[in-house]
């Protein structure tokens, strides 16, 4: 993967530098990369057939052989950032590459006949099915990932190892062959071919330390190296003064911290490695159990212990005297009967659980809707959900974005804000100011068995400067066709929050889903769905070395009724299009904070409410991605989400979470009538090799104007807002200030001011948006305006497509610098138009 730490990144300039002279940067280009390292024999076949002894910085041609004889090694870098270690005795074509540096989109396809290879991606492996390669055993698909693939290996001591592909860290790889499939979704874990088909096991050890060998140089190689390094060369080079003469702060290397593994048969681990996800499975019964009679009903039980809620398959039978006889496995329980009501009710109700008291509250609903939320004398909780499963798509298909009021968990009931809604999954939050959205839920057109789409978010963001207090939490997920049949809502959450400014941000993610009470039945409950029960379950963090986390069971589980008069439009008009904008953060890493600035990229499909895009450096190095197996909500332009239950990245649009940061806390609009910009938060969690993280940074993206479309003459006042992080003393908070712009397009020049933010007098700078004394639509710093600072940025278009409507809207981002004293962020504002 492109990951920042990862040293394809270090390298991609220098190939990008090396291809230049070749080959454009965008459409198919005959030089494809470049070799970065080369221990002989290495050869290059070309397309002609001559055979030509390869060297350190040659290019790599399109349709062209490499192969390496018994001590050969060649590292292959592309200009996206993708690199190939190809081991001895080994041969590769890069059949095609496309690489758009600007769209940061790239596709690639290879052919491999023997040896063994470790693929780390680039660009081409974020979108799906964008990187193929061919061998002898089917071809590989990969995304977002570190794959080795070996046709031919053999141990130090001679054993063959079968052919196989493994997933050594990312995303997904899949093996298609012989008209079958396998997929990875865990690393750790290899498809391996055989005379029998494909199939899947945990990665033996002694494989990866074979490859490692074949990879590894050999003694007396140099890579290719002219001038081979000397200890005097390396003294003299001032390497040390950026590394070992560190001081510990800056040069502490995180030490992997042992976690027990679940005991699990191998099989079933096999087999949970090939699921999209680590989400827990609804509950299935016999099927050739006999059809409960009308005084009896299917329920789902959920029993506590540990801190985890666990649900079972169950039955209910009601009694002469008003009560319910529930069984559940060998256990059982005695609750009171409850009559349907027309709308949710809570009332107290007692009962007994394998001979304990449990008390509570139980919610009631149409169409038999009963959900009992209860805790024994221990304060373990003990949950019966029951109903007849109401139709999903007949739900979802009014065309609207539903709002479901979530009643709060029955273990953290104090978890509502100044304003009594709950603040769902978590109970990390303060409670006074939070702003929490209802879950969201509209129905999309049915794809991979998906027909519908949910997010929910909270925010706080309580004082100012060093006294603020900070947290988010994001849920975004789907309604799709479950495993054991009937629709019902998977999703992950994710988070992060700051006790004080002087704290450090603690993250964390997990799963979601919806429980139902009938096996095989959807997951919604009363006369026209309007009722759901949604559980959240904790993963753990994942450090470099450890598995991923496995499901425990739910921490937080909430009834929701469908509040109708809330319902609104689910205008999608996106469509398939892209839009680009800026990104800011605070960059966590090695215990050290550093100010950044970058990217950030959506690409929209309204059909199936989702999309896919990131936030990058200015570079386009990923920090965050959402692709794949992420969890992707589309419901209007204005309500988006994403989540990842692996390294717990998050994303989500302002208008979810309508916070008034703005104008002294009186406003939640970053400007006025700019309803063509979206934007919001965003951050992520430490996983594996990727030892960063982000809380609560900004992104923006809106629709930019041709260069041509931008006016020639006249001028225009912009004002807006913007927000950012600042870094003050070791201090870590949320500012906002004014944005006041002007800018003269005849001149093609202008300024962007921000004044009243966290008590710093007006800075900015002077920009520029000509290239060869052309208008074009990208503001770019000429030279600073009060303290050190540096803007960069874009117009923005209404869409409208008038002269003035092209240059509706200003965006953009910023870095400034005071001392001991930083702030990244963006900003945006509009105009009321072009004046002569």
């Amino acid at each position: 993967m492109n990951r920042i730490l990862s040293t394809s990144a270090l390298l991609a300039a220098s190939v990008a530098m090396s291809m230049a002279a070749a080959a454009p940067s965008r459409a198919e280009a005959n030089v494809a990369g470049v070799t970065a390292a080369v221990n002989p024999t290495a050869s290059a076949l070309q397309p002609g057939g001559k055979r030509k002894l390869i060297s350190l910085g040659d290019p790599v041609v399109r349709d062209q052989r490499i192969e390496t004889g018994p001590e050969g090694l060649v590292q292959i870098l592309l200009a996206d950032g993708t690199s190939f270690t190809v081991g001895p005795n080994s041969s590769i074509v890069i059949d095609s590459f496309v690489y758009d540096p600007e769209k940061q989109t790239a596709s690639l396809a290879a052919t491999m006949t023997k040896g063994a290879l470790r693929f780390i991606g680039g660009k081409a492996s974020k979108a799906s099915g964008d990187v193929k390669i061919d061998t002898p055993i089917g071809t590989a698909g990969i995304r977002g990932a570190v794959v080795d693939i070996n046709l031919d290996g053999r141990t130090a001591d001679g054993q063959v190892i079968p052919p196989h592909v493994s997933l050594v860290f990312g995303k997904q790889v899949e093996l298609n062959s012989r008209g079958s499939s396998e997929r990875l979704f865990r690393p750790g874990f290899s498809i391996v071919a055989g005379d029998g088909g494909n199939s899947v096991k945990r990665t033996p050890s002694l494989w990866v330390s074979s490859l490692q060998q074949y990879l590894a140089g050999r003694p007396g190689m140099t890579g290719g190296a002219k001038m081979v390094p000397t200890d005097q060369s390396v003294r003299n080079s001032q390497v040390a003064t950026s590394n070992s003469q560190q001081p510990v702060a800056k040069n502490n290397i995180p030490v992997p911290r042992p976690r027990p593994l679940p005991v699990t048969a191998p099989d079933e681990i096999a087999a949970t490695s090939t699921r999209d996800n680590t989400r827990p499975e609804v509950p299935e019964e016999n099927p050739g159990a006999e059809v409960p009679v009308p005084s009896s009903a299917s329920v789902s039980v959920g029993v506590g212990s540990l801190g985890k809620v666990n649900t079972r398959s169950g039955t209910v039978t009601q009694n002469a005297d008003g009560t319910i006889t529930g069984s559940y496995g060998a256990d059982s329980f005695i609750l009171p009967a409850l009559a349907s009501t027309s709308s949710l009710t809570s009332q107290t109700v007692n009962g007994t659980a394998n001979g304990a008291a449990v008390s509570g509250t139980a919610y009631t609903g149409s169409n038999g809707f009963v959900a009992y939320l209860l805790t024994n004398g221990s304060g373990d909780p003990f949950y019966v959900i029951g109903g007849t499963p109401a139709n999903a798509t007949s739900t979802l298909s009014s065309g609207q974005i539903l709002h479901y009021v979530l009643k709060p968990d029955v273990l953290n009931a104090a978890m509502v804000n100044a304003d009594g809604i709950t603040i769902p999954f978590t109970s990390g939050f303060p409670a006074g100011p939070t702003v929490a959205s209802d879950l969201l839920v509209a129905g999309v057109s049915t794809s991979n068995g998906k027909i519908g789409r949910a997010m929910q978010a909270s925010l706080l963001i309580d004082g100012a400067g060093t006294s603020q207090t900070s947290a988010i939490n994001v849920t975004a997920g789907s309604i799709g066709l479950l495993q054991g049949g009937g629709y019902g809502l998977t999703g992950s959450t994710a988070g992060s929050g700051r006790d004080t400014a002087n704290s450090q941000a603690s993250h964390g993610q997990g799963i979601t889903t919806s429980i139902g009470s009938t096996a095989g039945g959807d997951q919604f409950y009363g006369s026209g769905g309007e009722y759901l029960v949604v559980g959240t379950g904790s993963l753990p963090t994942v450090d470099f070395g450890d598995p991923d986390g496995e499901f425990q069971g739910y921490d937080y589980l909430h009834v929701a009724g469908r509040n109708d008069a809330a319902s609104t439009a689910a205008v999608r008009s996106f469509g398939s299009q892209t839009r680009t904008g800026f990104s800011s953060w605070v960059l966590r890493s090695f215990g050290s904070n550093t100010i950044r600035a970058g990217r950030a990229t959506v690409t929209f499909d309204a059909t199936q409410g989702t999309f896919t895009g990131g936030i990058t450096s200015v570079g386009g190095d990923y920090y965050a991605d959402f692709y794949g197996n992420d969890d992707r909500t589309y419901l209007s332009d204005t309500l988006m989400a994403a989540t990842s239950s692996k390294d717990g990245t998050y994303m989500v649009s302002s208008a979810a979470v309508p916070a008034k940061i703005f104008n002294g806390n009186t406003s939640a609009q970053i400007c006025t009538s700019c309803e063509f910009m979206t934007w919001g938060w965003w951050g992520r969690n430490l996983y594996g090799e990727v030892d960063y993280k982000v809380h609560l940074g900004n992104w923006i993206i809106g629709e930019r104007p041709a260069n041509t479309a931008v006016p020639t003459t006249g001028s225009a006042t912009y004002t807006g807002n913007a927000v950012g992080t600042v870094l003050n003393n070791g201090a870590q908070y949320i500012a906002t200030g004014n944005l006041a712009a002007t800018m003269n397009f005849g001149a093609r020049t202008g300024t962007v001011e921000i004044s009243n933010y966290d008590g710093k007098g007006t800075f900015g700078a002077n920009v520029s948006f000509q290239s060869g004394g052309n208008p074009v639509s990208t503001l770019t710093s000429s030279s600073m305006i009060g303290i050190a600072t540096s803007v960069t940025g874009a117009f923005a278009s209404d869409g409208t497509g008038t002269p003035s409507g092209n240059v509706r809207g200003v965006m953009g981002n910023f870095t400034a610098v005071d001392g001991t004293w930083s702030s990244t962020g963006i900003f945006a504002g509009s105009t009321t138009g072009v004046v002569p």
